[in-house]
């Protein structure tokens, strides 16, 4: 498991990127130019992409939610894109998983949390961009970038 340069982009920033109503709109408009420009190398996981297909399409999650077919298309943008590399958990994923709700103690729902960050360790990743920095702030292991600080790099 070698470091990875990618920095693994969070479900709610592709969310923003496509919703017009959150304030974080442009900065996340703007990473995802600097992602298709190749100035940004980002990764996604499968768990990733079902997320922002479930949230996009909720009307209690953002205020204009799209069709599942416009849904589809997006996230197989996505899927498609070159610019974005796709990670997937590996047979040692879920153990690395387990490891990390042991260690910290992980309770309820942060257990997807958990397991996104073992999914981003298993493929040597080891920074992520979002805008919920408190879900990820417990693990020492990865590095937690917000929005704010994604338009300052660069």
């Amino acid at each position: 498991m070698k470091a990875d340069s990618s920095i693994f982009i969070d479900t709610n920033i592709l969310v923003y990127s496509i919703d017009k109503d959150s304030p974080y709109h442009q900065e996340t408009r703007d990473l995802i130019d600097k992602i298709d420009n190749r100035q940004v190398l980002a990764c996604v996981s499968p768990q990733i992409l079902g997320e922002f297909y479930s949230t996009i399409t909720n009307p209690k999650k953002i205020k204009k939610p799209l069709t599942p077919n416009e849904a589809v298309e997006i996230v197989e943008g996505f899927l498609e894109a070159d610019t974005v590399k796709k990670i997937y958990p590996t047979e040692t994923t879920f153990t690395i998983t387990l490891d990390l709700v042991r260690r910290y103690q992980i309770k309820a729902l942060d257990f997807f949390d958990a397991y996104i960050v073992a999914t981003m360790l298993d493929n040597g990743v080891r920074k992520i961009y979002t805008a919920n920095d408190k879900d990820f702030k417990i693990f020492k292991e990865i590095e937690v970038i917000t929005p704010l600080k994604v338009i300052s790099t660069g």
